[in-house]
């Protein structure tokens, strides 16, 4: 009975000795489980959060790129627009255009002879004579012309004809306050238009440096309100500039019951007694007009003509032969 019981006793023994190992093996599979779980869990977590963090790194990588892409088209287009803005207009100061422009300008001195009766000659005032024979007088008269080509060592210059007319002898000064004798080329009275010229031969080294033709514009491309610059002998005094706008174009005058079929620039930019003749210039410096009339009158003011150019091209070429 007792070997029975010390059998029992063992078996017993052996199976919670063999309990024990098979919880202690759990545990350690647990253990070693959770450790692995773990390991694992934080690989996904070490290698989700790297690349995380490394598709973040990516997408400010390339985001920066993308702005730097868009700051770059953004300024290219910039530096485009600024190009094509500084490319398309040509367009100058009123100081640049006075710079150049009044070395293509001259002022025209005409000076004439007229007969005029003398009322109030005779000898002692004696009343019994109260006409003397017609006397002879010398009238100086002056204008501005436009230096617009040069040929076979000729300078020709552009007026209006009523500037010249009547001429017993005809004087330019250019823009170094030089005067030279000019010989009148052609003129349409109609038309209100002078050729002059001058034998550059006779221009000293100094004056012929300081002149130049001037650029011919397009004066059909006028529109109204466009700035333009008036550049003439202003009631003899030198040449001035002036500026305005265009007012308006084709406009019809008439003048001494005679109108012309030509459809004139209309400008408030000053044109007085002396500019007849003179240049209107576009704002990049080129010739669009021939400043030709002002209305005086005390009840008008800043209305100015002005002949365009295009319409006047081939007669001016005709008038220099």
């Amino acid at each position: 009975m007792y070997k029975e019981e010390k059998l029992h006793i063992n078996e017993k023994r052996n199976r919670r000795i063999q309990r024990k190992k098979r919880s202690a093996k759990r545990r350690m599979w647990n253990i070693a489980t959770t450790v692995a779980f773990s390991a694992l869990l934080f690989g996904v977590v070490e290698g989700g959060t790297s690349y995380a963090v490394e598709q973040y790194l990516i997408g400010q990588n390339n985001e920066a790129v993308t702005a730097n892409e868009t700051s770059s088209t953004t300024d290219t287009n910039v530096l485009s627009l600024s190009a094509t803005t500084n490319s398309s207009t040509d367009q100058l100061s009123v100081t640049e255009i006075a710079a150049s422009g009044l070395s293509s300008v001259v002022s025209v001195t005409n000076i004439s002879v007229q007969e005029v009766e003398n009322y109030f000659g005779g000898h002692g005032g004696n009343r019994s004579r109260q006409f003397s024979p017609s006397q002879t007088e010398e009238t100086v008269s002056c204008g501005s012309g436009i230096i617009l080509y040069e040929e076979d060592s000729q300078l020709y210059m552009l007026t209006n004809y009523h500037v010249v007319e009547g001429a017993s002898s005809l004087s330019v000064t250019f823009v170094d306050d030089e005067t030279y004798e000019a010989v009148l080329c052609g003129y349409d009275a109609d038309i209100d238009l002078a050729v002059l010229k001058v034998d550059t031969s006779a221009l000293s080294e100094s004056t012929y440096s300081q002149i130049h033709v001037v650029e011919i514009g397009d004066s059909d491309a006028l529109e109204v309100g466009e700035q333009v610059v008036a550049i003439g002998n202003a009631l003899g005094y030198g040449q001035s500039v002036t500026t305005g706008i265009v007012s308006a174009v084709n406009r019809s005058i008439s003048e001494d019951t005679q109108s012309s079929s030509l459809g004139y620039i209309q400008t408030d930019a000053a044109i007085n007694p002396g500019n007849s003749g003179g240049a209107l210039l576009d704002m990049e410096g080129k010739l669009v007009g021939i400043n030709t009339a002002k209305i005086a009158s005390t009840d008008v003011e800043g209305i100015g003509y002005a002949i365009p150019i295009s319409q006047v091209l081939e007669l001016t070429e005709a008038l220099m032969e």
